[in-house]
């Protein structure tokens, strides 16, 4: 598929965006963690926030203007006004001030707003319905592997090297455009949709569409349960390394780069599993494992002959389970989604998503400030998932 131009250039322009979101994210972290020390860890969660609020004011407009134009034409328009948002990250970087790379950081998740209606909108419109699992996957890998990328450079590079910082920035900003103007156009799903001036009203709209199908409902609900337990782990994996595993920035990266690992290998096996066919079959057993691993790495840190290559291999295991949960509920938001509604749909289910973040960043943060452990934390995530688990299993 990555040779097929039905879905290369898609592919790559939403990689090198997801590279730059995580990086400069990324970066912000380890700037905050590793040069303010302990007291900044609750900023950590901060700026996981800051990145995803506007996904909750802004999605309903970022759905209507995806289905009232070309998506296409719509991606290359964001994609060029991102690079002024990564010359205001360049300045951050080079003047080594984080309120200006918070300002940076913000307008990113306001231009992934706008755009991820576009590129999960886009997909049932490239490509058969028995391609989008695997579509999915390779999506979901290759936003990982971004995060991975961009904090192994942001931990190796540091304040130490903010002229190559600002350099990598621009050039996958670049890069990111260039890619989109490479998207096939299709036209508008819907010309004449009138886009609403009431943001709160347009998010309750797209709400409303998710709606309209018990099935559609629940593979959003399923999908924002997967980003809830994505941002609890990335958001604590940093302070649980530096403050219960007392090790330095390169042990975060290892411990990225198997959870990115971990997203492709359960985000492929469900796409295996579900064999071109729409089902969330997979995300039970994927929830019930999640759950369990977590709540057994929560209670093994601690343990004074715990291994820490038990802990990447926990790591990798709760990521694969995470996989699982992702493929099939955002396959099937795309697939049970109505034709002229199709963005829309998906930007409902980014609503659901980000406010799931946002609620998950906010009580991390405050329990962080109340000094409650990352592993006390992860423990009592698993136990909630393993019981939430349980009660979807009987309910079925």
């Amino acid at each position: 598929m990555l040779l097929d131009r039905r879905f290369a250039a898609l592919f790559w322009c939403q990689g090198f965006a997801a590279f730059n979101d995580n990086f400069l994210k990324s970066a912000l972290t380890v700037l905050l963690l590793y040069r303010h020390g302990p007291a900044a860890t609750p900023l950590v969660a901060l700026a996981g926030g800051v990145f995803i609020a506007p996904f909750v004011f802004l999605s309903g407009l970022g759905g209507e203007l995806a289905d009232r134009t070309d998506k296409a034409r719509m991606a290359s328009i964001l994609k060029l006004i991102e690079i002024a948002a990564a010359a205001v990250a360049v300045a951050g970087f080079l003047l080594n001030a984080v309120p200006i790379l918070f300002a940076a950081l913000f307008a990113f998740g306001l231009l992934a707003a706008l755009f991820s209606p576009v590129k999960y909108g886009i997909l049932p419109e490239l490509l058969h319905s028995d391609e989008l699992p695997q579509a999915n996957a390779l999506i979901d890998f290759a936003t990982f592997l971004a995060i991975l990328a961009g904090t192994a450079l942001g931990a190796a590079l540091g304040a130490t090297h903010p002229l190559l910082l600002a350099f990598l920035v621009m050039l996958a900003g670049l890069a990111s455009f260039a890619a989109s103007t490479r998207i096939p156009r299709h036209g508008a799903a819907q010309p004449g949709l009138i886009i609403r001036a009431n943001l709160a009203a347009s998010s309750a709209a797209l709400i409303r569409i998710l709606r309209t199908s018990p099935a559609l409902w629940r593979a959003a609900l399923v999908s924002s349960w997967f980003w809830f337990a994505g941002i609890t782990a990335l958001t604590l994996l940093a302070p649980l390394v530096k403050l219960q595993l007392h090790r330095g920035p390169h042990a975060v990266t290892l411990g990225l780069a198997l959870f990115s690992l971990g997203i492709g290998a359960g985000s492929f096996l469900a796409a295996r599993l579900m064999r071109g066919r729409l089902t969330l079959a997979p995300a039970l057993p994927g929830s019930i494992a999640l759950g369990a691993l977590m709540l057994l790495l929560g209670l093994a840190v601690g343990q004074s002959d715990l291994s820490f290559a038990l802990v990447l291999a926990l790591l990798f295991a709760i990521a694969a389970a995470g996989g699982l949960i992702a493929v099939p509920s955002l396959a099937l938001v795309q697939a049970l989604a109505p034709t002229n509604a199709r963005a829309r749909a998906v930007a409902g289910a980014n609503v659901l998503n980000a406010l799931a973040m946002i609620v998950a960043s906010v009580a991390l943060a405050l329990l962080l400030h109340a000094r409650v452990t990352p592993s006390a934390m992860i423990a009592g995530f698993g136990g909630a998932t393993l019981l939430i688990s349980v009660l979807w299993a009987v309910r079925r």
